[in-house]
């Protein structure tokens, strides 16, 4: 008798933990998921430059995947500029990681644009792994 007992005694209490467990992990998991951070590089890479200005972007992260990468006012010129932003588009749903270590192809005719956007990204990308 006593033998059951105490198998009873501690079945009930993994169940009681395994409840408890369920219910703390999930909520911190969510929490983690739909956590959103927001990065602009205007002030830390501002010396990065394309062919004539600074090419800041804002990137968005939510539940460690970059959501967006939007290009900032630039002084760059409008028609190489608007063509260079088309790689933003490469890192979306990419984790931060696979963004460090991404080599996106430049598109001709706006190479030098295109590397400081790249490199904006990463700059911003690695202040947040500080």
């Amino acid at each position: 008798m006593k033998k059951t007992s105490k198998i009873l005694i501690a079945v009930v209490a993994l169940i009681a933990l395994a409840s408890v467990a369920f219910t703390v992990f999930p909520a911190s998991a969510q929490k983690k998921a739909d956590e959103k951070k927001v990065i602009d590089t205007t002030e830390m890479c501002k010396d990065v430059l394309g062919h004539h200005a600074a090419t800041p972007v804002k990137i968005t992260i939510v539940g460690g995947k970059i959501q967006s990468v939007e290009a900032l006012p630039s002084e760059e010129t409008p028609s190489f500029y608007q063509n260079a932003v088309k790689i933003l588009d490469a890192f979306k749903g990419m984790t931060v990681k696979e963004a460090l270590e991404s080599d996106v192809d430049a598109i001709s005719g706006c190479t030098m644009s295109c590397e400081a956007l790249k490199e904006n990204i990463k700059a911003g990308l690695k202040s947040i792994q500080k």
